[in-house]
């Protein structure tokens, strides 16, 4: 992990964005990853395509996190919508969501 957040911290932020996702995840969602920016934590959800109901669940979505949160929590959130191969990610990311993806998808 990086800065100075501990196991702890990293595991209530995953623990409030699981919450947060239960019953909005649809078979669009390819994945949800959570990662911090210096001490800004950021949330990136990859899309299959741009469908407006799942944009605005991305929008619910992160609305219900940051109301599990203290009101200093600094937070923003991407969407990225793309058919193509996932990105790997770095060490100092956690996926918090990946659907199964078959080799050619």
């Amino acid at each position: 992990m990086n800065s100075g957040f501990d196991l702890n911290t990293w595991n209530y932020q995953v623990l409030m964005l699981v919450q947060a996702m239960i019953g909005a995840i649809t078979p669009n969602f390819r994945m949800v990853v959570l990662s911090l920016d210096g001490d800004e934590w950021v949330l990136t959800f990859y899309l299959e395509t741009n469908a407006e109901d799942d944009i605005e669940e991305v929008d619910d979505i992160v609305c219900q996190y940051t109301a599990y949160q203290d009101s200093r929590l600094k937070s923003r959130y991407e969407v990225v919508v793309s058919d193509k191969k996932l990105p790997h990610l770095l060490s100092s990311e956690r996926v918090v969501f990946r659907r199964k993806e078959f080799v050619g998808e």
